[in-house]
């Protein structure tokens, strides 16, 4: 069968199946053509479909059906003795059974449990093997954010029964709301109930039916799991009798997973898509899906077919009795306040956990928890595309007080070297300098670069997360460089490359202080070595080869062009001769200066970090 005609016979069967009986034979006449084999293949489906239980095609609206009948046969409850506790009073009812209120019986101190009876049926004989199998690893859930499994047993009538720890709380999208909890706190709480979830995963149980009733705050804001692992105790062993009640049972239809309703196999995925629901809620409002109060087989077309609007805009869309404002009122205060925190990370953060595809969700419920973590602390995203602006921005979100400073330090620094550069040209160009030595013009200029090095060469460092061996190593190429660089110059007024605008001192070297300016290149070109350190680690030789060599040839261009209308201290030749030997030299100099790196600091590709990828500045 090809998917056209498979696509064909099941157009036909969801049509068919809107009429009545009578109507059909008529309808399929038609829509069939002629065509036996669709005709054939059509009525067989029909047929079928008189077998499938009704559930199947009933609205998925709470209980199994006959639950209420059954719950209204059972004996009267309350006043009764359930393993050394005395049941006081019904406190909920749901797809299971019911859940008692109940306290200890002989009075030696004061404790109130919370008793679930099973509803007759459920697992038919298999339950007591069930308990057996499942009780001991239920109870092993020892985490304070996971209501406690703290008994197992059947009654008198054979009907099973949980004695679970009892929460005094409210579901968590009530008790968020009722306490006005802004976004943040809202996901601060969740990343709680994550934080159990794992838990249990880690422990091979799966919950399969997360929704915020099962998930209570209490007075204090303490997060409660109830029925943890019950739909796991109470899944049918092979061979079942009552398969499709189990499965009624054990998921609720606005927060199962499309495998869940497709009947497909179940893994921790699923707890990670039924959390992407409740997160969508607890931060809008508002369900991912419109409405899922049909039959099993349109939730599932539903699950399939539609996409969830994205929380940003959904805060923005009056739904029933669900407006912005009210949205809004209990979240941010403000629409648009709102709208504007939920774009960007939060909306990717919760559209991957509700993708349809499990493979391509969270791949954990952990890593689900750590990408709102990283949210919280302002670094980047697992769910966002990187890119050099959203690394940017989340740095600088991250460390805005350290950003902010830096820049204005930056600042103050460029206005200190352009007013220094600028002071010097008009010093230059009129009578003052035949009343001042080359020296003294150049003296602030040294001091002013010796502070931007040593600066810049601390800011390297960090970023480039070099260790202390790594650090001095760059050092030291630094004053190799600032040796052989003294030397080069040298050599050039000996060939003629350069000499100093002043009579009285034509050697350049003789217009620079020797320790300022073995402080300022020490530093400076030390940034230098830890660029080409890193670029080792990234590319390898090439890599760093391409760098050094363009450093040189900058270097080269760069004395003989900008920075020369800069300075107007040093005479420089233009000729091509000077410039490709000046080149060379430095090519020389920074090979040096590499070698003395590499003694000292050891093989580039074979360093390691002072900080882990996880802990580095932008991630």
């Amino acid at each position: 069968m090809t998917p056209e005609y498979l696509s064909r016979i099941r157009a036909i069967y969801e049509e068919a199946l809107e009429l009545d009986a009578a109507d059909r034979e008529a309808f399929l006449a038609e829509k069939c053509g002629g065509d036996a084999a669709v005709l054939r293949d059509s009525k067989l489906l029909l047929a079928a479909q008189k077998n499938v239980p009704l559930w199947l095609n009933s609205p998925l609206l709470g209980s199994p059906p006959g639950f209420d009948r059954d719950v209204e046969a059972l004996p009267k409850m309350e006043g009764r003795m359930l393993s050394g506790y005395k049941l006081l009073r019904l406190i909920g009812r749901g797809g299971m059974g019911s859940v008692y209120l109940a306290e200890r019986s002989d009075g030696a101190f004061h404790k109130q449990v919370a008793i679930k009876l099973v509803q007759p049926g459920v697992n038919g004989i298999n339950i007591p093997a069930r308990f057996q199998q499942e009780r001991e690893i239920l109870a092993s859930l020892d985490h304070p954010g996971i209501a406690r499994l703290l008994d197992a047993a059947t009654t008198e009538e054979g009907l099973p029964y949980f004695v679970m720890e009892f929460v005094d709380g409210l579901p968590i999208d009530r008790w968020c709301d009722e306490h006005h909890l802004n976004v943040t706190e809202r996901v601060e709480l969740f990343r709680r109930v994550c934080s159990a979830v794992q838990y249990a995963h880690q422990r091979l149980v799966v919950h399969r039916d997360l929704k915020p009733a099962n998930i209570l705050v209490t007075p204090s804001g303490d997060v409660k799991l109830l029925d943890f692992g019950i739909a796991k105790l109470l899944r049918p062993l092979p061979g079942g009798d009552d398969t499709t009640r189990t499965q009624m049972g054990v998921m609720t239809p606005g927060y199962a997973s499309p495998e869940q309703v497709n009947g497909a196999g179940l893994t921790t995925l699923t707890d990670v898509y039924s959390l992407g629901v409740i997160l969508y809620e607890l931060l809008t409002g508002h369900k991912p899906y419109h409405s899922l109060r049909s039959a099993i087989r349109e939730i599932a077309k539903t699950l399939a077919e539609e996409e969830p609007t994205r929380p940003s805009e959904i805060v923005a869309i009056t739904e029933e009795t669900l407006t912005p404002e009210a949205v809004s009122q209990v979240r941010e205060g403000d629409p648009s306040r709102l709208r504007k925190r939920l774009e960007g990370d939060l909306d990717c953060i919760v559209l991957t956990a509700l993708r349809k595809e499990p493979v391509r969700r969270y791949s954990s419920v952990e890593a689900l928890g750590e990408d709102l973590a990283n949210h919280l602390e302002s670094r980047p995203v697992a769910a966002r595309e990187d890119s050099v602006w959203y690394l940017g921005s989340r740095f600088v979100r991250r460390h805005w007080e350290g950003v902010v400073a830096g820049t204005l330090i930056l600042l103050s620094l460029c206005a200190g070297v352009i007013s220094t550069l600028w002071a010097t040209r008009i010093i230059l160009g009129s009578s003052a300098p035949k009343a001042m030595s080359g020296r003294a013009l150049m003296a602030p200029e040294m001091l002013l670069f010796s502070f931007v090095g040593v600066a810049g060469f601390g800011v390297a460092a960090y970023l480039s997360r070099a260790k202390l061996r790594r650090t001095v190593s760059c050092l030291a190429a630094g004053v190799a460089f600032a040796i052989c660089w003294m030397v080069k110059l040298r050599i050039d007024y000996a060939l003629g490359w350069w000499r100093s605008a002043f009579p009285e001192t034509p050697n350049p070297l003789q217009l620079f202080a020797v320790p300022l300016m073995l402080i300022a290149l020490t530093f400076g070109v030390g940034v230098l070595f830890l660029g080409a350190w890193r670029a080792h680690r990234r590319f390898g030789w090439p890599g760093q080869t391409v760098m050094l060599v363009g450093f040189s040839l900058y270097f080269a261009v760069r004395d003989r062009f900008w920075w020369q209308d800069l300075m107007r201290m040093m005479v420089i030749n233009n000729g091509i001769v000077p410039i490709v030997g000046d080149a060379a030299m430095f090519v020389v100099v920074i090979a040096i200066g590499e070698s003395v790196m590499r003694l000292i600091g050891g093989a580039a590709g074979k360093d390691t970090l002072s900080r882990s990828p996880r802990k580095r500045i932008f991630k």
